[in-house]
């Protein structure tokens, strides 16, 4: 049974030297921070503060400033909590969050070298018919298993990989270490060569016409078995617009990130995305994707393809120059898009990053100096959201819903990039209780990311997790958080109707509302490591 609650809620993976430390205190008593040698550093008086709508809590943020590397301890009448501060202390964490891509493997085996004891055989290595053609089939091998399930999804892969990639564009110095991966030490970064995984999956899920299929999965989910027992028929689900315009925008991207490695590969990439975007270009009516009758796997429906379109647009005309795609992209933004978000159901903030960080001015005036205040504009909501919290945390009250985790590293991104461009402190500032919410600072004590922190998630809603009969779960996977709606009348009962919205989590395997992984979830909180640890680094 896990310790109650500490009255100090910290970054349980410690803090990096150089970035002042903040923690949260639940405590109306005195309060002394020392060092390793016991000597008092500061006390701190205690405060009447407001309680904390999303949880509960009287909780108040406390800038510990700069400390020097080292062990400190925070004590008050009934209890003390140690934290670190060291160099480079969440290089292993943002590794992992990559590294827990590799074990979303599907089509491989994961053997002892690289996955320890996380090991299966080849899974879903069968052909696949296509749902409306039973006739037609093909074997699509690779990709990521999607989330707690087995099935593996267009849209969302697409976007997992972006984050991944510009990552890896914009903040190299945090993610290019080796993860012992079975790519590693083939002179292309691991973070890439993991990257590369899906990408060929992806390139097998386009049509001859142009169009990518919407998923790969069964007719209903998979029970708690390991991958290789799970040998039902998989199913090339109806293609959609969104899933081809994402599939199209990540392809243009990845040529351009893998033109230096495998020249040959990126012509196929830029071809595909071309040809994706040459379908949507012959079919412009927007059809909803719907999972045909007797499909219970995950939907990924959207209501617009004009995010996808624009981030489409964006990435093409980085990767060719033609003005086409300028126009096209100029024309969406027009329209008003959200830049902000960063998760599968709204993109077009990746388009945005396209323009801002590897367009730039050769955006033009629209998609440069318009879109940059348009996003600049947009991001303080992030701010104005984590400055209402008593935790720091950028989510509303009311968003605590399925995968919350997404939202709040979503904003952390869009924070990030704010301070790229204007050199903002409190931006920054603010991004970085994100990633410390993620990692502990929290009001359920907890941190996220599985493998990580003294209080940390030991049932995720993850099929291997719960099948392999190994009592800790696979390492490096970022649960989805609490979430108020609580849909499953189980959860429901267990974390009760009146529990505040920051608390609505159950770490038990059933509880998929509250405690699933997602591969794009990982990914945004892959982006902001790789940040946070090349800021660090002083890179």
């Amino acid at each position: 049974m896990q310790k109650p609650l500490s009255a100090f809620r910290v970054n349980q993976t410690g803090y990096a030297a150089g970035l002042p430390v903040t923690v949260a205190f639940v405590t109306d008593e005195p309060v002394i921070l020392k060092n390793a040698e016991g000597r008092v550093l500061r006390s701190f008086e205690p405060r009447t503060v407001p309680v904390d709508e999303a949880s509960g809590d009287p909780v108040f943020l406390m800038d510990l400033g700069m400390l020097p590397e080292g062990v400190y301890t925070l004590q008050c009448k009934t209890e003390s909590r140690t934290f670190t501060v060291r160099p480079q202390s969440w290089q292993p964490v943002t590794d992992a969050l990559v590294k827990g891509l590799y074990y979303q493997r599907c089509g491989c085996e994961l053997r002892p070298e690289h996955a320890g004891v996380y090991t299966h055989p080849a899974c879903h290595t069968a052909p696949a018919a296509e749902w409306e053609n039973r006739g037609f089939v093909k074997r699509v091998p690779g990709g990521w298993h999607d989330a707690g399930d087995y099935g593996k999804y267009t849209g969302p892969g697409a976007v997992t990989v972006a984050h991944l990639l510009y990552a890896w564009k914009l903040f190299p110095a945090g993610c290019s270490g080796d993860l012992n991966i079975p790519e590693t030490g083939s002179g292309i970064p691991d973070i890439l060569s993991e990257a590369l995984y899906e990408l060929k999956w992806l390139l097998e899920m386009q049509r001859s016409d142009g169009a990518f299929w919407h998923k790969l999965t069964k007719d209903h989910f998979a029970p708690f078995i390991m991958p290789q027992e799970d040998t039902d028929p998989e199913y090339l689900m109806p293609v959609s617009h969104c899933a081809t315009a994402a599939a199209s925008a990540c392809l243009a991207l990845a040529a351009r990130v893998y033109r230096p490695f495998e020249a040959a590969l990126a012509d196929r990439m830029l071809q595909a995305a071309l040809s994706a975007w040459n379908w949507l270009q012959a079919n412009p009516e927007f059809v909803p994707f719907r999972n045909p009758d007797g499909v219970r796997t995950g939907w990924y429906g959207d209501r617009t393809d004009r995010d996808e379109r624009f981030w489409a647009a964006c990435e093409l005309l980085a990767a060719t120059g033609d003005a086409a795609f300028r126009s096209a992209a100029e024309s969406l933004f027009a329209e008003g898009l959200l830049l902000t978000e960063f998760g599968w159901a709204n993109v077009a903030g990746l388009g945005a990053v396209c323009c801002l960080f590897d367009l730039k001015e050769k955006a033009g005036d629209i998609l440069f100096a318009d879109l940059k205040e348009t996003f600049l504009k947009q991001s303080e909501s992030a701010l104005a959201l984590s400055r209402a919290s008593g935790y720091g945390t950028s989510l509303a009250p009311e968003r605590y819903s399925w995968g919350s985790i997404l939202p709040i590293m979503s904003n952390a991104v869009s924070m990030i990039l704010n301070a790229e461009l204007t050199g903002r402190e409190d931006m920054r500032s603010a991004a970085l209780l994100q990633w410390h919410y993620a990692l502990g600072m929290n009001a359920l004590d907890l941190c996220f990311v599985t493998g990580f922190g003294e209080r940390s998630v030991m049932h995720p809603h993850h099929r291997p997790s719960g099948a392999d009969g190994i009592g800790a779960p696979v390492p490096g996977l970022i649960s989805g958080g609490p979430n108020k709606g609580l849909p499953y009348p189980d959860t429901r009962e267990k974390v009760g109707e009146n529990t505040p919205p920051a608390k609505c989590f159950l770490d038990e395997t059933p509880s998929a509302d509250t405690n699933e992984i997602a591969i794009y979830w990982n990914s945004p909180a892959v982006l902001a490591g790789a940040y946070f640890c090349a800021f660090a680094q002083g890179s």
